[in-house]
Parts: C-alpha cells; sequence; structure tokens
C-alpha cells in the first residue's frame, strides 16, 4: 500500500471503468439499397454471441425498433481487436469497428464522421467489407469519476484514459473529465505497452481496469486495481478490488497510502532520533539506566500510538 503513495500517473481503461458501462444505441443508419429487417436480424443474431458491454445495447435497440426475422444461426467468429465476422453463403458479414478493408458508398460515410465527431462509439455493419449499417452508441461518465481525476490532478499525478474508440470518441469522454491524457484506439493488445510507456515517462504507474482486455495491463502495472463488477480475470490478477465499481474509492485508498506512508516514516525518523539522541548522551556520560529505560519504552509507546492513527477513518473527500 505504501508503494501506492508514490505513483506518478494512473491509466484509466474507458468503458466500465471511466464511463457506466452500459451504453446505449442513439442512432441505426442503414443503406438505402438493404433490406433494414434482415440486416437487423443479422445484427442481433451476431451479437447474441458476442461478449462486448456494446452486445446488449445493441440487441435490445433492434428487437425494440424492428420487427425482427427469424434467422438461421450464424456461426461466429470474435475477432480481438476489431470485432464479430461470420460467413453465410458468398456473404461476408462484420460487425465492430471501422478497419482498413471497410468500403463505404454514398452518404454513409459522411453520416458516420457526423455521428463520431459528436464523441459517440461506432460500430459499422458490413456486408462484404461494404458497409451497409452504422450503429452510434453513447456511454455516460461514471458519477464519481470527475472528482476523482480533479483529485489527482491536483495531488500532481498524471491521469491517463486508454480507450479502443476512435479519438474523437475518446476525447469527447477526455474532455468532459479532463483527463490528461487520452490514448484512443488502443487495441487489447497494446494496453500493456500503453502502461509500460507510462512507467518510462513518469515512473511508478498504477492501472484501473475491468476487463478481460485490462489484464495485461493491470499486471504491467506497478499496482492494479480491478472494478469488482468486472470480469473475474481482471480481478484476479488485480493487486486490489474496488468494490461495487465506486470510482471514489481509488482516490480514498490513495489518500490512505499517504497517510500510511507519512505515519511510517514520521515513526522512523522519530525512532532514530531517539536511538541517537541516547547513544549521545550515553558518549557523554550523561546517561543512566533509569533513564535509558524511560527514553527507551517511552518512545516506543509514542511510535505505537502514532501507528494506531491508521485506525480512525479518513473523513469523506
Amino acid at each position: 500500500m505504501t508503494n501506492f503513495a508514490q505513483i506518478k500517473a494512473v491509466a484509466f481503461d474507458k468503458t466500465g471503468t471511466l464511463t457506466v458501462g452500459k451504453p446505449t444505441v442513439t442512432e441505426a443508419v442503414f443503406a438505402d439499397r438493404i433490406d433494414q429487417a434482415e440486416a437487423a436480424a443479422i445484427i442481433v443474431s451476431m451479437e447474441k454471441q458476442a461478449n462486448h458491454p456494446l452486445a446488449d445495447a445493441i440487441v435490445t435497440y433492434f428487437e425494440k425498433t424492428e420487427k425482427i426475422r427469424k434467422i438461421e444461426q450464424l456461426t461466429v467468429t470474435n475477432e480481438i481487436g476489431s470485432g464479430l465476422g461470420a460467413v453465410a453463403g458468398t456473404k461476408t458479414y462484420r460487425l465492430g469497428k471501422r478497419t482498413e478493408n471497410t468500403q463505404f458508398t454514398g452518404l454513409m460515410e459522411q453520416q458516420y464522421r457526423q455521428l463520431e465527431a459528436q464523441g459517440k462509439t461506432m460500430v459499422v455493419f458490413s456486408i462484404n467489407e461494404e458497409v451497409t449499417a452504422i450503429i452510434a452508441l453513447m456511454d455516460e461518465p461514471n458519477e464519481q469519476a470527475a472528482s476523482v481525476i480533479h483529485y489527482l490532478k491536483n495531488e500532481g499525478i498524471h491521469t491517463v484514459m486508454i480507450t479502443g474508440d476512435s479519438a474523437s470518441a475518446g476525447e469527447a469522454i477526455g474532455q468532459r473529465l479532463k483527463v490528461d491524457q487520452v490514448a484512443a484506439n488502443v487495441l487489447p493488445e497494446n494496453k500493456a505497452e500503453a502502461v509500460r510507456a507510462l512507467q518510462e515517462a513518469y515512473g511508478q504507474t498504477a492501472m484501473v481496469g475491468d476487463g478481460i482486455n485490462d489484464a495485461p495491463a493491470l499486471v504491467q502495472a506497478d499496482i492494479g486495481f480491478a472494478m469488482g463488477e468486472g470480469s473475474d480475470v481482471a480481478i484476479e490478477v488485480g493487486d486490489a478490488v474496488i468494490m461495487k465499481n465506486d470510482l471514489s474509492r481509488f482516490a480514498y485508498a490513495y489518500r490512505l497510502a499517504k497517510k500510511m506512508d507519512r505515519i511510517i516514516w514520521q515513526n522512523i525518523f522519530f525512532s532514530m532520533f531517539i536511538v541517537a539522541l541516547l547513544v549521545g548522551l550515553n558518549l557523554f556520560g550523561m546517561m543512566n539506566i533509569g533513564l535509558g529505560v524511560f527514553a527507551h519504552e517511552g518512545s516506543t509507546l509514542i511510535v505505537l500510538f502514532n501507528g494506531l492513527r491508521l485506525l480512525r477513518k479518513l473523513p469523506e473527500a
């Protein structure tokens, strides 16, 4: 815990950590030439086999707004860092982030850019790499996130938000929370590298995350905090767990670590002073057994009572 008091930077995962992790679909745009009901059915079929937090929001939205046709079960492959893929006959379906192979036609790219500029998380559905639907989602910041970021910045700690979202979507949340840095378009396998870069630039770094993808970064960090409602893997590899996803507990833990660090050094310096004082008095012949016992045992009690101050709960910030 005392190492925690020495951190110089904190990296936060975005979804589920700095945000509530329950995004909602704000818009769904389809290309003119496709059957919307059929496309919606395919999207729902694919997302029901996904484990990403966006999946539930997308399924809920289409099941409420579209009359979903029954469609043959698709075999879906999880393409880590980019989305989902499926093949049916001569058609290849992709659902996820925009990639280098993604092809827009007509007004679809213009609509994509407009929605992305609003800071929304974008999901594209393509058939044979041609975009036929755009889904925009928004995830609201965690209600404690802004105050925690503000506190850490006042303590001189560099704050970073790591996200796989686009730069515009990441910056939109980052600006609302006033983080020092936004690392966007970070693939899951690169999160640990992002933490390593912070360690090289700033020194001791903490990582806060909740997902399977955050596990390597939690291990790489000097101190890893897992959100209590996150994945079992993140909780297992984290050095500490923030229960009930209450981010204010992270700031409280830092304050407690600082208090512990301060008390430990107070006790060390006081003990060294007493030892040096007793040795000095003894060298000058000014020490007797009674005074020595009194000073030694008295200093022990002072150190003990000073340490007991850790039992006193810190006031809420």
